[in-house]
């Protein structure tokens, strides 16, 4: 039977998605597109992208993804792969057209909590038909007895975006919008991050949908404004937190994590994988490094080239196994983000109390 039973990123994995790169593409350059994984960039050095990614960039993603996969299996975890949607075909709603982006991060839009999935509003036009690849996982959680629940629909409208101030969201609070990894799950207690992926009012629509459940959210504002969570903040396991340390510092972090040891990892101490765009055009930072994935407390999985990370981790009696995920810059996604565990073992608890 299948179920959604997930609440954190530490409890051992039993099932999880892992995602495919087949069809990936630069969507149609809109504001959007700009605003979400561009938002640094010149305008005419990311429209002139637009279209298919180069066939070997796909595969080479796609034999990372297909080893991850792999081992995860052979790690006794029950493995699913979204279904290949073209992402060239276009769609429109009544105010704008685009092509899609991927399904290389499943991540993204599908937000795991306990028995309950929330399909996401998230912050790109081109991303909102993308969790099309996982309905029929969707209805089949349902039939086992799990909730599916989707978020108000965005317009997204130009209006919706702003690239004069960098300081602060290009995301303007008119719509709930976010994507999942705006959301750091802990239990019982949840970490909302205000970013370019997610709106204030995204974290507002999630405290009257999860409070009532036995949730409590945790705004997170002006920590970091550029995307998701994930390569930020990462729970290791109760009581130990691993902080981007070019984003975090002891003087400015979540206040939930007073009492929990905390690792300020340096930024220099990040290994660059690069991209493969050119203009050194990507849609995400060096800081990819640090997205890796929790296999249980002991175990994570993590990029081959991040060795001081790996060294810093065993500190702390936490192995790694290391793997290559080389279009990680290029596609905008690490170990974190092309996989969404979507059964752990482990309780709904609070670490917190």
């Amino acid at each position: 039977m299948t179920v959604v039973s997930s609440h954190n990123d530490w409890d051992q994995l039993e099932e999880c998605f892992v995602g495919i790169a087949d069809h990936a593409r630069i969507p149609t350059v809109d504001k959007s597109t700009h605003s979400f994984g561009f938002a640094d960039c010149k305008w005419e050095h990311i429209k002139d992208l637009e279209g298919p990614s180069p066939e070997w960039v796909i595969d080479e993603a796609n034999e990372d993804l297909d080893g991850l996969a792999k081992l995860l299996s052979n790690l006794g975890v029950k493995v699913r792969r979204p279904e290949a949607i073209d992402h060239s075909k276009e769609f429109s709603s009544p105010d704008w057209k685009t092509t899609g982006w991927y399904t290389y991060c499943p991540r993204d839009l599908l937000l795991p909590l306990d028995n309950l999935i929330i399909d996401c509003p998230g912050a790109m036009r081109a991303r909102q038909y993308e969790t099309l690849a996982y309905r029929e996982f969707l209805y089949e959680a349902m039939a086992g007895g799990s909730q599916w629940i989707s978020a108000p629909r965005p317009r997204l409208l130009d209006e919706s975006y702003q690239l004069e101030d960098l300081s602060i969201p290009t995301l303007t609070n008119k719509e709930i919008v976010f994507d999942a990894p705006n959301v750091v799950r802990l239990g019982k207690d949840l970490i909302y991050q205000v970013s370019n992926s997610g709106s204030l009012l995204g974290g507002q629509w999630l405290k009257t949908i999860l409070e009532p459940r036995g949730y409590k959210i945790h705004l997170a504002e002006k920590f970091y404004s550029y995307s998701h969570f994930d390569s930020t903040v990462i729970p290791l396991r109760p009581g130990l937190v691993l902080f981007n340390g070019d984003r975090i510092n002891p003087d400015w972090y979540p206040p939930i994590f007073k009492t929990w040891e905390k690792i300020f990892f340096p930024g220099n101490k990040v290994h660059d994988i690069g991209t493969n765009l050119p203009n050194n055009v990507s849609p995400c930072s060096k800081y990819i490094g640090l997205n890796f994935m929790s296999v249980n407390e002991k175990l994570v999985i993590c990029d081959e080239n991040q060795e001081e990370l790996r060294k810093e981790l065993d500190k702390w009696g936490i192995e790694s196994i290391a793997l290559p995920m080389r279009q990680a810059r290029t596609l905008s996604g690490g170990f974190h983000c092309v996989t969404l565990d979507t059964k752990r073992k482990g309780t709904l608890e609070s670490y917190f109390d």
